[in-house]
């Protein structure tokens, strides 16, 4: 039985630390704001895509934080630096632009990838 309890407790103790991973994270949001036919030619690893005319309403569909680092970038650094500028206006304090796609790759130490959707 003492094996048992003690098999629940490490049970419960990883799900903790799984679920708070998730919901208390500070990993930086990376979005790509180009266009889709842009994206289809590669994204980098881990971003995810939001065009920057939608920023400001799809950005509500991610559950996160009004200060959790966003690294926004695009084919050149302008359509990011205006997302960013649309983000800073709704109330997120911590936007990035990081450029283009390549400066970004560099910046954020990732790979540039094969999109998927």
């Amino acid at each position: 039985m003492h094996i048992q309890n003690l098999n629940l407790l490490k049970i419960y103790a990883l799900a903790t630390l799984l679920l708070s991973s998730i919901v208390f994270s500070d990993e930086p949001l990376i979005v790509d704001v180009r266009s889709l036919e842009e994206v289809k030619t590669g994204i980098i690893q881990d971003a995810i895509h939001i065009e920057w005319m939608q920023i400001d309403k799809e950005i509500n569909n991610i559950d996160i934080t009004k200060d959790r680092p966003i690294y926004l970038y695009c084919r050149s650094g302008n359509r990011s630096g205006k997302a960013a500028v649309i983000l800073e206006k709704i109330g997120f304090t911590n936007v990035i632009n990081a450029g283009g796609i390549d400066e970004a790759a560099k910046k954020l130490e990732k790979k540039i990838v094969q999109y998927s959707e």
